[in-house]
């Protein structure tokens, strides 16, 4: 996101204000918590030593001196703990723990294990009392509990109408503001917001829900993992942890064990970070599990041992609250049930039960000993094949009924050869079992004989099996969108083979209209290139046909960035493949709203640079409108300086030509981390020399005055930015670092002399001289 303005020289006053006026609507569930009043929170008792230390009054937004929250009276035994537990296992201030021992937070009964919390000013959100869940219903609750740091007239009062309050609007501007920024140290926490499902600038509703809401988890409730531009929000709410940067983050991470990796994920939102060009960086020594604070080193292993209790603590406590509430989920099927939630809710309960087999036995609780024996029997088939599984509890289930409610726990295959035995003159038992229980088995019922006939069809002939199919997908009008999901897994699992091949028979037009449903089954069905046929996305298709193919594979991803690269990759190769002199549809397919230009220039860069330098005016139009929250048009750039530094240059030429300095002086910026994260992590796509040659021909092209010029505006502008805590107070110094390394690397003395002479003398205005 460029500031606005025309001119370059407008930069530096707005970098110390940032507009308000962010896009993006709360979905209703979440309009109360996020435009919430202010209300003010103070520093008060300490949580780790208890009641009775003086807490401080606070000033909110009005003016007005306000005593501080008193723990909400009505929150239960069993919210109190789930509280405990957050508290202790993320960084939350003395104050932050003020506010949320006075929120009003409740045990949704009849939804075991569930959590619901009101904010400050009405209903925010409920999910299950996980460690991760917990958090994130909190974090929407929190919104409106503190003045933002440095504007305290900045108010949580949401105006009459659909709008947001003025801070939320603010805090959204600061999102942007933070996604548009050169890469820096919190870059790979940048790039797991710009991983999130389907975000874009017509989209930013994850990006925002995220931020809002699982900001604690992200960050495991360090506030020096922040980003800067966020930090005012979060500062009263959050203390600093022991990590000082996310590269020490990412080293200690990657080498936990398994088995701690596995339990830090349990709490820690860092198993979501792609750390693929992060190998190499030194290890931390070994931090634990729970980051301690930098006075405590001496008793890691402690607290170490402290998160384990804690996680162990609350995995127990979903296994009595299923034991404790389980009747009250037993009745008919629900139709609006969502299988995949339910299916693994209870198959965390097997596998917390496989964690701790004695518990449930040891509970006096009526449906204790019913579930502990359900779930051991479950537990004792892991090691069986799909067909003596299948067996196995074809003759259990008479005997032992109970089982029933847990069938959604059982992979496909053995469910579809279960309902086969069941099918005939031996039903399953009736009776009262899980409401989602019952709305699974009702539905698998249907589907599993469906299912047979398209395989068995198939295996004749995969044309014969997608008749099949196509015939079962307009009897159900291609929905709903949740029995489609299951279906296509119970067809995958049911035979992988013979279904992709199926699936490969469809004709296009049917393909696509499963694309909206089921893209991520798909995609596990089919190889990139036999998924991208179906799409007409080839080297040989018409060019209206590939154009559509590929607005439809990007407009519907899977879900899940790992899952959609090697289909985007296959994508990029037949890209440039049909580029070429001339190739003016292949312009258009770069210049698709949803086409990743950066991953493009990064995966095919000779291809990409070919296209783009072929049409200049065309590829600065691509450029400039690529869009400001994945991809900025300076972050283009940036690529393009590591894939050909003269292409980069001759693009900045052009945004000066057409007035667009602020855009050349954000452009000039990117590169200030480049010596400082090469570095820190070697595998980067990062070059000096590239930057170097960039600095170079710019030099040679526009002349001394020129480009002492905009980079004394981007010093300028950074310096603004860096005072008014929008970027790192080291911004500038990196980018000096950066310019005189890149400069050293270029074999012309004269070019070196000119060059440190700018680069000082434009350094030196930026840091208020």
């Amino acid at each position: 996101l460029t500031p606005s303005g025309s001119a370059a020289g407008d930069l530096v006053s707005q970098a110390t204000e940032q507009p308000g006026g962010a896009t993006g609507r709360p979905s209703d569930s979440e309009t109360n918590a996020r435009g919430s009043t202010t209300a003010a929170v103070p520093g008060t008792t300490n949580h780790r030593t208890g009641p009775g230390a003086a807490p401080d009054s606070t000033v909110v937004s009005s003016g007005k001196t306000v005593p501080p929250p008193t723990p909400n009276p009505s929150n239960s035994d069993w919210v109190k703990v789930r509280l405990d537990a957050v508290i202790q296992l993320y960084h939350i201030s003395e104050s932050g723990v003020a506010l949320l021992r006075s929120l009003d937070l409740r045990q949704m009964r009849g939804e075991p294990g569930f959590f619901g919390s009101y904010g400050l000013k009405g209903w925010a959100g409920v999910g299950e009392a996980k460690p991760i869940g917990v958090i994130h219903e909190l974090s929407h609750s929190y919104w409106g509990g503190f003045p933002v740091e440095g504007f305290p007239g900045l108010s949580f009062e949401t105006p009459q109408g659909p709008g947001l309050s003025p801070a939320m609007e603010r805090y959204h501007s600061d999102i942007l503001a933070f996604m548009a920024q050169p890469p820096d140290d919190y870059e790979v926490f940048r790039e797991r917001m710009r991983n999130l499902p389907q975000v874009s600038s017509e989209n930013l509703e994850p990006l925002f829900h995220n931020l809002e809401a699982d900001m604690v988890y992200g960050t495991g409730g360090n506030l020096a993992l922040v980003p800067p531009v966020l930090r005012k929000y979060w500062g009263r709410f959050l203390e600093e942890g022991d990590f000082a940067s996310w590269y020490e983050v990412v080293a200690w991470f990657q080498n936990l064990t398994a088995e701690d990796r596995e339990i830090a994920g349990k709490y820690l939102g860092f198993e979501h970070l792609d750390l693929r060009r992060y190998d190499g960086l030194a290890t931390s020594g070994g931090l634990g599990l729970l980051p301690s604070d930098k006075a405590d080193k001496a008793d890691r292993a402690e607290r170490d041992l402290l998160a384990r209790d804690i996680l162990t603590g609350e995995e127990k406590q979903r296994l009595f609250d299923l034991a404790d509430q389980f009747d009250l989920l037993l009745g008919d099927p629900r139709d609006e049930e969502k299988f995949e939630f339910w299916r693994g809710y209870l198959r965390d309960k097997r596998d917390l039960h496989r964690k701790h087999p004695d518990y449930l036995a040891s509970l006096d609780l009526p449906r204790a000993d019913d579930l502990s024996a359900a779930l051991d029997y479950l537990v004792g088939l892991d090691d069986l094949a799909h067909q003596d599984r299948a067996d196995a509890l074809g003759e259990q289930i008479p005997k032992q009924p109970f089982l029933v409610n847990f069938l959604p726990i059982l992979d496909n295959q053995t469910l579809l050869l279960l309902f086969a035995r069941f099918s005939g003159r031996d039903p399953l038992p009736q009776g009262a079992t899980l409401q989602a229980t019952a709305s699974f088995v009702e539905r698998l019922g249907l589907f599993g004989s469906e299912v047979d006939r398209v395989l068995s069809q198939g295996r004749r002939e995969p044309s014969l099996g997608a008749v099949e199919l196509l015939a079962f997908l307009q009897r159900s009008e291609f929905g709903p969108e949740e029995d489609l999901k299951l279906f296509f897994e119970l067809l995958r699992d049911g035979d992988h083979g013979t279904a992709g091949e199926v699936v490969q028979a469809l004709d296009r037009d049917t393909f696509k209209r499963l694309m909206e449903p089921v893209p991520y089954h798909l995609r596990t069905l089919l190889e990139p290139r036999e998924f991208l046929e179906q799409l007409a996305v080839t080297t040989d298709a018409g060019e209206l046909e590939f154009e559509q193919g590929i607005a439809t594979l990007l407009a519907e991803p899977s879900g899940n960035f790992t899952v959609d690269e090697p289909f985007l990759n296959e994508m990029y190769q037949v890209v440039a493949t049909r580029g070429g002199t001339g190739a003016q549809h292949v312009l258009r397919v770069l210049g698709q709203p949803l086409f990743p230009l950066e991953e493009f220039i990064q995966r095919q860069p000779e291809a990409a640079v070919a296209l783009l330098a072929d049409n200049i005016q065309q590829a600065t139009d691509l450029v400039s409108g690529s869009d400001p929250v994945v991809s900025p048009p300076a972050r283009i750039i940036y690529r393009l300086i590591y894939a050909d530094p003269a292409l980069a240059s001759r693009l900045i030429q052009q945004f000066e030509h057409r007035g667009q300095e602020e855009l050349v002086v954000e452009s000039l910026a990117y590169i200030a981390y480049d010596q400082d994260r090469l570095a820190r992590v070697p595998g980067l796509p990062i070059s000096l020399e590239q930057d170097g040659e960039f600095l170079e021909r710019l030099l040679r092209d526009q002349g001394v005055d020129w480009l002492g010029q905009r980079l004394g505006q981007a010093f300028d502008l950074f310096e603004a930015r860096s005072r008014a805590g929008q970027v790192s107070r080291d911004f500038n110094s990196q980018f000096r670092t950066t310019l005189e390394a890149a400069t050293s690397t270029l074999s012309d003395d004269s070019m070196v002399s000119q060059l440190g002479e700018i680069i000082a003398k434009a350094a030196a205005g930026g840091d208020g001289g």
